[in-house]
């Protein structure tokens, strides 16, 4: 398969290793200008990348959402494109994007080039693309690390097992038109609709649109759980009465005591006061869309 593009695959060998062993079988038959490399260390992408920069004009992250977030950190604000191959368990992003395990098809929207510029937002500083939280969900990410497997299930039975000892998080949360306290089941900063595996925690959120969706839950009695997660794996979270919605393009600023977080899915500590800030369309990803519309087009002739 021949292409005009210079393409890095930046392989996590640790995210669906039967998946990525495949991939690579496959990568050894395209020669041209298709190279991969192999990640032997967290925040060694971001290494690769700025090592090979100038190399190549599309860097396809293979890996779930925590791969994706450092190959795009080590992009934005350049002129390089992002591809995604998802190989990881939630992968929010990819499928926010239309990314699939389809590699012809990958290759051809690569080959066509197009891209949508794409926003991220900072928290303090770091690099996030698709959903930073706090409360509910930032504590089953922290529990998912304790689990020696990935996957789906793990991630229910760490969905299940926290909402038993889950306590909602106190904040105060300043905006430029006031400030909002309370206590809440979940704080997240979306920049796009989803968490993974479908769950949409932000049904309406467009990560190219300039702005970021504040999203608010008021505390839930565990009865309530199950109704609260029919609808956010069935997108119908916005017509929740309790979910509050506040898309944001100016900063906002979270206190809180809780130190326990997520970005895009991969659990960290963060230390209050959080400054967050949307950065509108510096990042270049491949899009997807012109391929489906073929293949659309192909299935009814």
């Amino acid at each position: 398969m021949a292409t005009s593009s210079r393409i890095l695959f930046i392989i996590n060998p640790n995210a669906g290793k039967r998946k990525t062993k495949r991939l690579i079988q496959q990568l050894d038959f395209l020669k041209d200008n298709v190279i991969y490399r192999l990640t032997e260390y967290p925040k060694h992408s971001i290494e690769i990348i700025q090592k090979e920069l100038n190399r190549f004009d599309v860097f396809v992250a293979v890996g779930g959402d925590g791969t994706v977030n450092e190959v795009a950190s080590a992009l934005v604000n350049t002129d390089k494109k992002l591809a995604v191959y998802p190989a990881g368990s939630g992968n929010g992003f990819a499928r926010e994007f239309g990314f699939t395990k389809n590699l012809k098809h990958l290759m051809q929207a690569i080959e066509i080039g197009e891209t949508r510029k794409t926003d991220v937002n900072r928290i303090n500083g770091l690099l996030s693309i698709h959903i930073t939280g706090v409360g509910y969900d930032a504590a089953v990410a922290h529990d998912f690390t304790k689990l020696k497997g990935r996957g789906f299930w793990n991630y229910l039975i760490s969905t299940v097992r926290v909402i038993f000892d889950y306590h909602s998080v106190q904040a105060s949360i300043q905006l430029e038109k006031g400030t909002i306290a309370g206590r809440f089941f979940i704080i997240d900063i979306a920049n796009s609709a989803q968490y993974g595996y479908g769950a949409k925690m932000a049904p309406m959120a467009d990560p190219t649109d300039g702005q970021f969706d504040l999203v608010l839950v008021k505390p839930l009695y565990w009865l309530e759980f199950p109704y609260f997660a029919f609808k956010l794996f069935t997108g119908q979270l916005k017509n929740s009465r309790k979910i509050q919605y506040i898309p944001c393009q100016s900063p906002v600023t979270i206190v809180t005591s809780e130190k326990n977080f997520h970005i895009d899915g991969e659990a960290v500590q963060l230390i209050s006061p959080l400054q967050i800030e949307v950065q509108r369309g510096v990042l270049n990803v491949i899009n997807t869309g012109k391929v489906k519309k073929a293949i659309s087009s192909l299935l009814f002739l």
